[in-house]
């Protein structure tokens, strides 16, 4: 039988009851299709760093890399100020890991109802795909003059050709895998972030033409998608 190593990271705030019922579904799923899941939990989060002052321990990151998956709840506590935790255990993993792919499938099941108007499960599935090591969560930029009328606050979005290429080839194969429509799109703001999305487009239309030539290739704006997704998330 398969198994599965899961470590578990319930976190904070509705974090543990979405694990506690997360994992019922998977213990469903793993009766169902035949594997098993061994769990080990971790206690990171606002309440360990309340009652220690430690985020995250040094060996964390090389800790979680043995096992196949993690299952985390949420990070963040009201008594705790906002950045600590985020920065120490979220981003810390997250760049530690190299979780680069931010994988969001946004679909509707039948019998689910939803506020979209006239909208149902043949309407609404499709998938959304960031990249989540660059852009302004890398932490570059900084304050000067902080507390005085001159003060400056500069956070750079950052990506590098190597970040770029890697989430758009793993888009066009999950769009290889499957989209119907075998369509793949683009969504920034070239016209405004001219630096940061000329490169994607480029880097977008060279892999596509080069190594995907079966994938139709779209470009959308981000604040028209965001419309679209609720007025027409059939076009997706």
């Amino acid at each position: 039988m398969k198994s599965y190593n899961i470590a578990v990271i319930p976190g904070d705030g509705t974090g543990p009851e979405v694990v506690r019922e997360g994992r019922k579904v998977l213990s469903t799923a793993a009766s169902k299709f035949g594997f098993q899941i061994n769990y080990e939990e971790f206690d990171f989060g606002g309440e360990r760093y309340l009652r220690t002052g430690e985020v995250l321990p040094e060996s964390a990151p090389e800790q979680l890399k043995k096992f196949d998956s993690i299952f985390l709840g949420a990070i963040g506590h009201p008594d705790v100020k906002p950045g600590i935790l985020e920065k120490g255990i979220l981003l810390r993993l997250r760049f530690e890991l190299d979780q680069y792919i931010n994988l969001r499938p946004v679909k509707l099941y039948p019998g689910v109802a939803t506020p979209l108007k006239d909208k149902g499960p043949e309407h609404i599935d499709y998938v959304v795909v960031r990249e989540n090591t660059g852009d302004v969560y890398t932490g570059s930029g900084g304050v000067t003059m902080k507390g005085t009328p001159h003060e400056v606050a500069i956070q750079n979005m950052v990506y590098t050709r190597m970040q770029v290429e890697r989430c758009l080839r793993y888009a066009f194969e999950y769009t290889r895998k499957r989209n119907r429509k075998k369509t793949l799109a683009l969504c920034g703001k070239t016209n405004v972030l001219t630096y940061v999305f000329d490169l994607w487009e480029r880097a977008f239309h060279e892999i596509g033409k080069a190594g995907y030539p079966d994938i139709n290739r779209e470009y959308y704006h981000v604040d028209a998608t965001c419309m679209w997704m609720v007025k027409n998330p059939e076009w997706f």
